[in-house]
């Protein structure tokens, strides 16, 4: 199998550290071979990927180095700078000894063995002028060689990229590092490919009618100019007959049934395109020890979910030691096609600009921890990553029900940011786990049944008596985590509000059942409130989920005031608080 790197680099770059850059403040850990930093528009992702190309050596050399300008500096969103100074540091981890000989100037020792950092301090002046500064490792001097530096480098792919226009021929064609590495100085294919060009071009020369137009095209300029010192040669060739301009030349083709050209193909395909000829050159740069990052911004782009999901299956199985792949997805499908331990999750707790994050494979998972997040987490499940808060439920009906019900009283759930996940019946601990104290920053809400004796729920006074699922549900709760429990279950708690609330659902119900709406009627006439929730749970129990859903459209269209439990309250309300409110470093760009 091809694989992207394998040239005997050891080290990979563990985490970024940055304070006053745009938004972001504090530690983002990166993980190896494969990082896929995930999280909401404008949460910071694309500032990471900038920072890293800040600190790192440019592949293409340093004529392509990013700068650092003013607007980099930390600020309010208003245009005012909240800092004169940024400081960004890329630390490395798993050094061989040979690249911690290379990379001496770096070494980090207080960072733990085998360990090195690259740090870049700026300073705004007064008048405008940004001066930066280089470190190396724990020094306080500015002293770090570049050749250090040079052990790290990147290749770019920016989003909305014109994969037309990059792989379109001329110098900087991506097509003719791959050649020259495959062919460098010395390699006979080299002198094979000249000698080819060479001989069509003379097979082109002897046609008539392209002799005839050299003819008339030498004859016409010797009119213009005159034969004397002035005099010109002119020729038709198809390529200048050296190794730079011909490989300059070629055009990348694709297609499903034949090779077209870029220009009449599709978006994604030219993309997939682009990316396998510059991971094609990535895997045959010089064996010289070097570690290249490989930074994609959006790599989904315009890709289909299953050819998204083959692109991460191919960067899963093949990154390799030698080139790391860093990627920034706001993808729920591009996420779920991940390895959990290869997220990096970049949230914007609610009222606080300043982007935090936190990579699961951090958070002390077992394996088997590990293997339920894997076969839960599809798509819808994997919006989590990218939510400023989360409810999760336990079947469809809430999850129909519950944007509904927050309609009803006010609250906005994508306005806030908020999913709800149903997870599938009561497999809730493989999402739990994933909140906590050092975990996902963000609160989560648990709505779930207390499936505890119903007998004993009718004493007056009494609790509602839980199991011992939900019990240990209970004993999760902490600062961004809460629990709220239905006595028996949503149906049953939504008909027990109130009279109109049973009225409604048999409205919802007779578009359901009608025969058995019927019945229920006349058998509900006069009946309490719990006796009502009991008929309509037993008449709703094998249609659920179109139940749910005639009532939710109910809930939106009918004015009559439906009255919501206050466990779906509480958790609505508490999602959707402020987490505390930062009064801002700068608005994010990405």
């Amino acid at each position: 199998m091809f694989a992207i790197g394998g040239r005997g680099a050891i080290m990979y770059v563990t985490a970024l550290r940055a304070h006053g850059f745009r938004n972001l403040h504090g530690d983002y850990p990166i993980c190896d071979p494969l990082s896929i930093v995930v999280g909401e528009n404008n949460a910071g992702k694309s500032n990471l990927v900038d920072a890293l190309r800040m600190v790192l050596e440019p592949e293409a050399g340093p004529s392509s180095r990013s700068r650092i300008w003013p607007e980099d500096f930390a600020h309010d969103g208003r245009g005012n700078v909240l800092a004169d100074r940024l400081e960004l540091e890329v630390q490395l981890g798993s050094l061989s000894e040979a690249e911690q000989a290379r990379m001496v100037t770096c070494l980090a020792p207080s960072l733990g063995p085998g360990r090195a950092r690259l740090r870049l301090h700026a300073r705004l002046d007064p008048d405008g002028r940004v001066v930066p500064q280089w470190f190396g490792g724990d020094s306080s001097h500015p002293d770090v060689e570049r050749h250090a530096r040079a052990g790290v480098r990147y290749a770019y792919l920016q989003p909305l990229r014109d994969a037309v226009a990059d792989l379109r021929p001329g110098r900087d064609n991506r097509l003719v590092a791959l050649l020259s590495a495959l062919a460098p100085l010395g390699h006979p294919d080299r002198d094979r490919l000249i000698e080819e060009a060479n001989r069509a071009n003379e097979a082109f020369g002897a046609i008539p009618a392209v002799e005839d137009a050299k003819s008339k095209v030498a004859s016409r300029l010797a009119a213009m100019i005159g034969t004397g010192r002035f005099k010109q040669y002119t020729n038709l060739a198809f390529a200048d007959p050296r190794f730079e301009r011909l490989v300059g030349a070629l055009r990348a083709r694709i297609g499903q049934f034949d090779a077209l050209e870029m220009a009449e193909n599709g978006l994604g395909f030219n993309n997939l395109l682009y990316m396998a000829v510059l991971l094609a050159a990535l895997a045959d740069a010089p064996d010289d020890g070097v570690l290249r990052v490989l930074l994609v911004e959006e790599p989904e782009a315009h890709l289909h979910p299953q050819l998204q999901d083959l692109l991460m299956r191919f960067l899963e199985e093949e990154a390799d030691g030698g080139t790391q792949v860093i990627v920034t997805s706001h993808s729920p499908g591009f996420a779920s096609s991940a390895r959990v331990e290869r997220l990096t999750v970049i949230a914007r707790p609610s009222g606080d600009a300043r982007p935090v994050a936190r990579a699961p494979r951090d958070f002390g998972l077992s394996v088997k921890q590990l293997g339920h997040l894997r076969r839960f987490l599809d798509v819808t499940k994997a919006s989590l990553f990218f939510a400023r808060a989360v409810i999760l439920v336990e079947g469809v009906s809430e999850q129909l029900l519950m944007p509904a019900i927050a309609r009803r009283l006010g609250i906005s759930l994508p306005e806030n940011g908020i999913s709800i996940i149903d997870v599938g019946g009561v497999a809730f601990p493989p999402f739990t786990d994933l909140f906590g104290p050092g975990k996902l920053p963000y609160r989560l809400a648990v709505i779930s049944d207390a499936d505890g004796d119903p007998e004993a729920e009718e004493l007056e006074g009494s609790e509602p008596s839980l199991s011992p699922r939900a019990e240990a549900l209970r004993g999760r709760e902490g600062d961004n985590l809460k629990v709220e429990l239905a006595p028996r279950t949503l149906e049953w708690a939504l008909a027990t509000q109130a009279q109109v609330n049973v009225e409604m659902m048999l409205d919802a119900l007779v578009l359901v059942k009608p025969k058995v709406t019927e019945r229920l009627r006349g058998e509900l006439e006069g009946a309490d409130l719990e006796t009502s929730a009991d008929g309509l749970l037993e008449a709703v129990k094998d249609v659920k989920g179109r139940f749910a859903q005639e009532l939710a459209d109910l809930l939106d269209d009918d004015p009559r005031e439906f009255v919501a439990p206050d466990f779906i309250g509480n958790a609505l309300r508490w999602v959707t608080e402020e987490q505390g409110v930062d009064e801002g470093i700068g608005e994010s760009d990405g």
